[in-house]
C-alpha cells in the first residue's frame, strides 16, 4: 500500500494577501478570502491569549500555521482573579500573573480587589505600537501576525465573563469596588438605555443612570475594537460565544452597532437574519446531532461554525475530538477547538505558551491536536476541488458514515473509528471515470489514488479499523 506524502505549501503573493478581506462564499456557506474559498477550521485562545501577558501569542500562530491552520479565536477579556500578594491565584497559572483588560489602570488612588490601582472605564489600555505588555497594541499585533501569516482571527466581544461565574465578578471592572459603576452582576451588565440609539458619542457623566453608563462603556469598547482591527481584513467579531446566560437587552443593538460599520458580526441562529455568519453549542451528542445536520440548509443561508462545541454534549473533548472536527466540518461546519480548562487540563493548550506555567506532561497531546487541526483545514481547503460546491448529504453512503457532497462531481465521505471496515458508496449521479484516495486525518498523508471507471454503486474497505476520510472526484470535471 503506497502512501503519498502531503506538505504545507502556501504561495502568498504579498500584496494581494494585504488587501484580502474576510467575505462570504458565493454559495453562502463558506469563507472566501482573497482568492480563495475556506472552511475555518482553527485553535482557539479564549481569554487567556488577552489576559496574561507572559503567553507568547506569536509562538502560537506560528504553531498554527506550520500546520496549514487557518484561524485562530480568542476572547476579549477575562479580568485577572488573583491577588498580588499570592493569597490567591488562578488554578490553570499557578502564580500571579501579568494581567491586562481593554481599560487602563488608575495611576493611584484606592485598590481593587486584585491589590492593584481600580479602573478607569473612560481610558483604555493604550501603548507604544508593538507593546505587548498593553492591551489594545497587543491585539492589533496579534491579528496584523496572524494577516501576515493568512491566518483569520475570531474576537468574542461579549463572552461567558458576563455571567459573573467562577468568582469573576468580585474582580470585573464593572465592579463599583473596582472602579466601575455597578452593584450586581450580570442582568445590569447587559441591559443598557436606549437599544438603537448609540451614545458613546456624549461625554461621560457621573450622574447618569447606570444603564446609559453601561452602553457608553460597551459601545466605547466595540467602537475601540472595529476602528483598530476592522480595517485588517482578517477579523471576524462575535457576540456571544453561547447563550445559556442572558444578554439582555444588547443583541439586536450590538449587531446593527457592530454591521453598520462594515464589520464582520457572528452571533446564534436565532439573529440569523442580521448576521454574517451563525454559530450554536452542543449540537452533537454520543446519541445524535441536536440539530448540526440541519444547520446547512436553514434560511436565509449563511456559513455557520461551532465554537464551543463538545464540552458538555457528552463527549470527551481530549480523545473525541477528531470525531467532533470530522463529524462538523462533513455536515458543512465551520470548526474551532475550544481550548479552556474543563476542555483539557487547567496547564494545556495556549498554557504552553506560558514559560512561566508547569506543563501537566501532555504538551505531545496539544501538539497532536494541533496537527489534527491542521490536517483538516489542509484537506478542505487545499486538497478538495471545488469547496464551495460541496452540501452535506449522508444518504450517499450507509449508516454511521457522514458525506459532504457535490453529487456526480466531488465526494468526501468520513468513516469513523467505530464505523464498519467496509461501506459502500451510492455513484448513481456520477459518470465516466473517477478516482478516489483515502486520507490519515491522523497523520495528514494520502494513500495512493485509485482510479475507476463509473459505476452506480462502490464498494470500499478502510484500510485499517481507525477512523479515515474518502475523497472521490471526477476526472471529467
Amino acid at each position: 500500500m503506497a502512501i503519498v506524502l502531503t506538505a504545507i505549501v502556501f504561495h502568498l503573493d504579498v500584496a494581494s494577501l494585504e488587501k484580502a478581506q474576510i467575505a462570504v462564499s458565493p454559495s453562502g456557506h463558506y469563507i472566501a478570502y482573497g482568492d480563495e474559498t475556506l472552511m475555518l477550521i482553527g485553535d482557539s485562545g479564549t481569554q487567556v491569549v488577552m489576559q496574561n501577558v507572559n503567553i507568547d501569542y506569536r509562538q502560537w500562530i506560528d504553531e498554527c500555521a506550520a500546520r496549514g491552520i487557518r484561524a485562530v479565536h480568542v476572547w476579549s477579556f477575562m479580568a485577572p482573579r488573583q491577588k498580588q500578594d499570592g493569597s490567591l491565584v488562578e488554578a490553570r497559572f499557578g502564580y500571579v500573573y501579568p494581567g491586562i483588560t481593554p481599560w487602563k489602570r488608575a495611576a493611584s488612588g484606592p485598590l481593587a480587589t486584585d491589590q492593584l490601582p481600580r479602573w478607569d472605564l473612560t481610558a483604555f489600555d493604550e501603548g507604544p505600537e508593538g507593546d505587548a505588555t498593553h492591551y489594545w497594541p497587543r491585539l492589533r499585533d496579534l491579528c496584523g501576525y496572524a494577516k501576515k501569516k493568512n491566518i483569520i482571527v475570531g474576537y468574542t466581544v461579549f463572552t461567558g465573563w458576563m455571567k459573573g461565574n467562577g468568582g469573576a465578578w468580585p474582580y470585573h471592572p464593572f465592579n463599583e469596588v473596582n472602579g466601575g459603576h455597578l452593584t450586581t452582576f450580570p442582568d445590569a451588565g447587559v441591559t443598557i438605555e436606549s437599544p438603537g440609539t448609540e451614545v458613546w458619542q456624549q461625554e461621560w457623566n457621573e450622574a447618569w443612570p447606570d444603564t446609559r453608563k453601561t452602553q457608553w462603556i460597551w459601545e466605547r469598547f466595540a467602537k475601540k475594537a472595529i476602528d483598530d482591527l476592522a480595517s485588517l481584513g482578517n477579523v471576524f467579531f462575535v457576540y456571544y460565544d453561547e447563550h445559556s446566560y442572558t444578554e439582555g437587552n444588547m443583541g439586536d443593538h450590538f449587531a446593527e452597532f457592530f454591521r453598520s460599520r462594515g464589520a464582520w458580526w457572528v452571533d446564534w441562529s436565532a439573529r440569523r437574519g442580521q448576521v454574517d455568519m451563525v454559530y450554536d453549542q452542543h449540537l452533537l451528542t454520543k446519541d445524535g446531532d441536536r440539530g448540526l445536520a440541519g444547520q446547512f440548509n436553514k434560511h436565509p443561508v449563511r456559513p455557520f461554525v461551532g465554537l464551543e462545541e463538545g464540552g458538555t454534549s457528552g463527549f470527551n473533548y481530549t480523545s473525541d475530538l477528531l470525531h467532533i472536527l470530522w463529524r462538523y466540518t462533513t455536515a458543512g461546519g465551520h470548526f474551532f477547538h475550544h481550548n479552556d480548562a474543563e476542555q483539557e487540563t487547567e496547564t494545556t493548550g495556549v498554557m504552553i505558551y506560558d514559560p512561566h506555567v508547569t506543563p501537566a506532561g501532555d504538551e505531545d497531546q496539544v501538539f497532536e491536536r494541533l496537527s489534527w487541526l491542521g490536517n483538516a483545514s489542509q484537506f478542505f481547503n487545499t486538497h478538495v476541488k471545488n469547496l464551495d460546491a460541496l452540501k452535506p448529504n449522508h444518504g450517499f453512503v450507509g449508516k454511521d458514515f457522514f458525506c459532504l457532497a457535490d453529487p456526480g462531481r466531488e465526494y468526501v465521505v468520513y468513516a469513523p473509528e467505530t464505523s464498519p471496515e467496509q461501506f459502500t458508496l451510492d455513484l448513481s449521479d456520477l459518470r465516466g471515470p473517477f478516482a478516489y484516495r483515502f486520507y490519515n486525518p491522523y497523520t495528514g498523508e494520502f494513500l495512493e489514488a485509485v482510479r475507476e471507471t463509473s459505476t452506480p454503486i462502490l464498494t470500499l474497505v478502510k484500510p485499517n479499523p481507525t477512523a479515515w476520510v474518502l475523497h472521490l472526484f471526477s476526472l471529467e470535471h
